[in-house]
């Protein structure tokens, strides 16, 4: 029984960490936010911190992962009810990344430094690479593991770039969702038939909704109020 209950007092402090530094990294940043800062506001000693945590990377890691789920189970969701393509469930779940880093500047920001950081754009990488290994194995026979990792390094950069230009009258989240969608598939030879799914597919689904709804489930399992 102390064994569970110690498993179950690690889980509620990792909320508190991850509640508190979420919190914080959306309205300092990542950068400006310090240990002390997450210490003070989870009401947890610094040295309890510092023992589950080595690094504020290590937070974020874990908080990227828990937003990245969110939005793979959100997608997923709209997208099965719609198609049972593989491609298309993956371009949707690409664009609602899309739609919740435009979502503010400090979402954007989180949303950077979880790919841009060495140990979370690496697991951020590895992701990536599992799903796209799922979603193309099948068009891409000969690919191996290795295969999609490296393209996915490309495919990545695309990513990380469109979210950093935040959008204008001129560059609507509309067009830079479909530049998106465009230059992922083309990076994978996609036929410019699939292309035309693709781009149809992702103007059936209110992704600015879902995208809503995605952030909010994971604040609630983190009990974050809005």
């Amino acid at each position: 029984m102390s064994n569970i209950r110690s498993e179950e007092a690690t889980a509620e402090l990792h909320r508190k960490i991850l509640t508190a530094s979420t919190a914080l990294f959306l309205q300092k940043g990542f950068e400006r936010t310090t240990f002390t800062d997450i210490a003070n506001l989870a009401e947890v000693p610094k040295s309890k911190i510092l023992y589950e945590f080595s690094s504020k990377e290590e937070i974020l890691g874990l908080l990227v992962t828990k937003f990245l789920d969110g939005v793979t189970a959100a997608s997923d969701a709209v997208s099965k009810k719609l198609t049972d393509d593989k491609v298309l469930t993956f371009i949707a779940n690409e664009v609602l990344q899309l739609y919740m880093a435009e979502m503010n500047e400090d979402m954007r920001n989180l949303y950077l430094a979880g790919y841009s950081m060495p140990k979370t754009s690496e697991e951020v990488l590895k992701r990536r690479t599992n799903i796209m290994y799922e979603s193309f194995r099948e068009v891409f026979p000969k690919f191996e593991i290795k295969d999609f990792y490296e393209t996915e390094i490309a495919s990545m950069g695309i990513m990380r770039a469109y979210m950093t230009i935040s959008c204008d009258m001129y560059f609507t989240i509309e067009a830079k969702a479909k530049r998106l969608v465009t230059m992922l598939l083309r990076i994978y030879e996609a036929g410019n038939k699939k292309i035309t799914e693709a781009l149809e597919f992702i103007e059936k689904i209110d992704f600015e909704a879902v995208a809503k709804a995605a952030v909010q489930s994971v604040f609630d399992e983190l009990n974050i109020k809005t």
